[in-house]
């Protein structure tokens, strides 16, 4: 009888995300992933059963990490404006301690329609929240009478991935803080 296979999936999915993101799906090698993860690829296969199956499963786990961080911050008691400036700074935050300048995690095949569907799930859900907080905003009075919440939060998803592509051609931490702040003066009085 074989012995069950003692690991923490937890860390083996954080290994193969991290690996990943710095290398992207297509640059990233089974022998990679067995070197990242410490597990013979007996195991890797026995467990995950392909490369493909792996990133599934690392995306998913990265996603649900990433959405609990971002809701503790968007869901709390703060003015609206607030919450969404503090999550912004700790997006800055976050650009900043990464000294790798990962590529991204995202960088996937174009025609995979499984992962692309699963992406337009993952991203519509952090939109979603963006635009709670923003009606929320228009609600108290602070969301610009002008802004939509609804296309603020499709902006702001596209400030976060801005802001990712920004850096990695130009990382200035000075100039992400102007960008952010422009960004962010849309919408209204954060203050």
């Amino acid at each position: 009888m074989a012995r069950p296979l003692s690991f923490d999936h937890s860390e083996v999915l954080d290994s193969a995300m991290r690996l990943f993101w710095c290398k992207g799906y297509a640059n990233t090698s089974m022998k990679d992933l067995t070197r990242v993860t410490r597990l013979q690829p007996g195991s890797l296969y026995g467990t995950y059963q392909s490369k493909r199956n792996l990133f599934l499963q690392s995306l998913d786990h990265y996603f649900e990490n990433l959405y609990q961080g971002i809701h503790c911050i968007l869901d709390s008691e703060e003015a609206p404006l607030k919450r969404i400036r503090r999550f912004f700074d700790f997006l800055l935050r976050q650009v900043k301690e990464d000294k790798d300048q990962k590529s991204c995690l995202l960088e996937i095949p174009a025609d995979d329609e499984e992962i692309n569907q699963r992406l337009s799930k993952m991203f519509l859900k952090i939109e979603q929240l963006f635009c709670k907080v923003l009606r929320e905003a228009r609600g108290n009075g602070t969301l610009a009478s002008a802004v939509k919440p609804e296309s603020a939060a499709k902006m702001l998803m596209s400030g976060i991935f801005g802001l990712q592509v920004y850096n990695r051609m130009q990382p200035n931490q000075k100039a992400l803080k102007d960008i952010v702040s422009s960004l962010l003066s849309i919408l209204g009085n954060s203050e």
